[in-house]
């Protein structure tokens, strides 16, 4: 069985991010894997004639009593889900390490669908692009990371909104949508997003774009545009008309998103961010 994998710090953000686990493992019809590690430089002594790293097992004593009790309201949640819905098992793990190289020996040991977990601070696009954590994970997966921002849990799944400049890589990330939308019922809006001063996407490519898609033959999809030089900010206020629950982004070292942060601008049209952020990788696993 296909599972989630839930990173986390024991902060409330990191709470709203495992919560919002349980619900979406529910209509995935997927366990969790509840996972926390660190990295500390422990102050050794001695122990038995032998060095010991002291702090090191404080921490990780501390972490599991932590585990313990956030899997127990998990639990609990689990058991609170709607009738019809799979009651996810919860696996809690904790080991010492680099996130990047924890989540990627995972990623080889488990048939991962998803990874969840929360903005230590600041906004998801800022996360998504300064944070180390969220750098760390996306260097090494090739599944779906959704981003919880701090005050934004994730409370439904009605409508969400694809940013993408219908490069061919984004095919693949809508497929997934399409995938997974079906099992929530939500609808999806695909804006084309055009960078300043960048030359307009031809005609014939967008048209190729939108076949493509309707081979997916899911019904609820409609189209936007959005251009000019505070593309972002554009793209929230849309979003914020349109509803959206989640916006998704597709992560590519080549594609808009990266070029757009290279603008001067960009810090600034971080501030009205708040949406939680699904980053779907470019290279995605074949289902």
């Amino acid at each position: 069985m296909k599972k989630i994998l839930v990173l986390t710090d024991f902060s409330d953000n990191a709470m709203q991010a495992a919560e919002a686990a349980v619900t979406i493992a529910g209509k995935l019809h997927a366990n969790i894997i509840l996972f926390n590690t660190y990295v500390s430089e422990p102050i050794m002594s001695e122990y038995s004639g032998t060095p010991w790293p002291v702090e090191q097992l404080m921490w990780a004593d501390q972490g599991k009593e932590k585990l313990k009790y956030l899997k127990e309201d998990l639990q609990e949640l689990a058991r609170q889900l709607p009738a019809g819905d799979h009651r996810p098992s919860i696996d809690d793990r904790h080991d010492m390490g680099s996130l990047g190289s924890q989540v990627k020996d995972l990623l080889q040991l488990e048939d991962i669908e998803m990874i969840i977990m929360g903005a230590r601070s600041g906004k998801a696009w800022e996360h998504l692009l300064l944070g180390s954590d969220t750098s760390a994970v996306m260097e090494h997966t090739d599944r779906p990371v959704l981003i919880i921002p701090p005050g934004r849990p994730l409370k439904g799944l009605h409508k969400v909104t694809l940013a993408t400049d219908f490069d061919r890589p984004d095919q693949k990330a809508v497929h997934y949508l399409t995938r997974i939308g079906r099992v929530f019922g939500f609808s999806l809006e695909i804006v084309h997003v055009s960078l300043w001063g960048k030359k307009p996407l031809n005609e014939h490519l967008k048209t190729s774009f939108k076949n493509h898609v309707a081979k997916y033959h899911f019904p609820a999809i409609t189209y936007q545009e959005v251009a000019g030089k505070e593309l972002i900010k554009r793209l929230n206020h849309l979003c914020a008309a349109n509803s959206s629950d989640v916006l998704v982004l597709v992560h590519d070292r080549h594609n808009w998103l990266n070029r757009l942060f290279k603008q001067n601008q960009a810090q600034t049209l971080l501030d009205n961010q708040d949406l939680p952020v699904l980053i779907i990788p470019a290279a995605i696993a074949d289902e």
